[in-house]
C-alpha cells in the first residue's frame, strides 16, 4: 500500500486526516510461527481503535511492536512521523510519545502510589520533585483516585491499581496510549471503574489503541474496531458496521461467541 493510500485510509477513518501511527506490510515471526502477516493499519490523531480477536490472533504482538517491546521482522512502523528502526534514539523518542498499560499492573510495591506515578517523569524527563508531584496528582484526579496517593499498591484493589498504572503512563504526557487487555486480570466488579477511566481518556481526545474483549466499551467509544485472526486483520470498520453488518464469516463467528 502506498503512502498516499495509507493517508487516504486514515482520513476516511477519522476527522483530522493526520496519521499518528502508520503500519505497513508488518510481519513478525517467533521461530517458525508467524504471529503477524503483512498487516496494514493507520491510526489517526484522536482516534480510538479497539483491536479484538481470538487468543493467539496477534493483537498483543501488534501493539507491542509499536513501542518496540517486540521487534518486527518485516515492514514499516511510523509513529508521529518517526520511523521505528534499530536506532536506539528513535526507539527512545517513540517510547517518550507512547504510553502503555498492560494486563498486569507492574507497580513497585515498596513505593507509594504517588512515588510510582512520579518515578518516570523525575528520572526520564528530569522533572523537579514538586512539579512531578503536582502533575501526578492531576493524573490521579483524572483516573478518580487522588485520595490513594500516599497508599502502597498492596493496600489498593485491583481496579485501583490498574488506574494507578494508567495515571503512571499519562504522567509522561504521551501523545498515544496503548492498552493490552487492561481489564483481563480484574474481578468483574472492578472492570467498570477502569473502563470509566478509559472512556474519560478517550473523550478527552487521546489517540488510543485498545486490545480488549469489552464490547460495551468498543460500542461506546471506538472510532473503529479491528478484528484479527491468525496474525491478519480480517475486518475493520465502525462499531455500527462491526456489530450490525460484519462482512466476513470469521467475524460473525467471533461475535456469536462473545455477545
Amino acid at each position: 500500500m502506498t503512502e498516499e493510500a495509507l493517508t487516504a485510509e486514515a482520513t476516511e477513518a477519522h476527522g483530522t486526516g493526520e496519521p499518528m501511527i502508520v503500519i505497513e506490510d508488518l510481519s513478525k515471526w517467533f521461530g517458525d510461527f508467524q504471529a503477524l502477516k503483512d498487516v496494514d493499519l493507520v491510526i489517526g490523531k484522536q482516534e480510538v481503535v479497539v483491536v479484538c480477536g481470538p487468543s493467539g490472533s496477534g493483537k498483543s504482538t501488534l501493539i507491542r511492536c509499536i513501542n518496540r517491546l517486540e521487534q518486527h521482522d518485516k515492514g514499516r512502523i511510523v509513529v508521529d512521523g518517526i520511523e521505528l528502526t534499530n536506532d536506539l534514539r528513535n526507539i527512545q523518542e517513540i517510547r517518550r510519545e507512547v504510553g502503555m498499560v498492560f494486563q498486569q499492573f507492574n507497580l513497585f510495591p515498596h513505593l507509594t502510589v504517588l512515588e510510582n506515578v512520579t518515578l518516570a517523569p523525575r528520572h526520564v524527563r528530569r522533572a523537579a520533585k514538586a512539579k512531578a508531584n503536582e502533575a501526578a496528582m492531576k493524573q490521579l484526579e483524572r483516573v478518580r483516585i487522588p485520595e490513594q496517593a500516599n497508599k502502597f499498591p498492596g493496600q489498593l484493589s485491583g481496579g485501583q491499581q490498574q488506574r494507578v498504572a494508567i495515571a503512571r503512563a499519562l504522567a509522561m504526557e504521551p501523545k498515544i496510549m496503548l492498552f493490552d487487555e487492561p481489564t483481563s486480570a480484574l474481578d468483574p466488579e472492578m472492570i467498570k471503574e477502569v473502563l470509566e477511566a478509559m472512556v474519560d481518556l478517550a473523550q478527552s481526545g487521546m489517540t488510543m489503541i485498545v486490545v480488549t474483549h469489552e464490547m460495551g466499551f468498543a460500542r461506546e467509544v471506538a472510532s473503529r474496531i479491528v478484528f484479527m485472526a491468525d496474525g491478519e486483520i480480517v475486518e475493520a470498520g465502525t462499531p455500527e458496521h462491526f456489530f450490525t453488518n460484519p462482512r466476513e464469516e470469521r467475524t460473525k463467528q467471533f461475535l456469536a461467541q462473545i455477545l
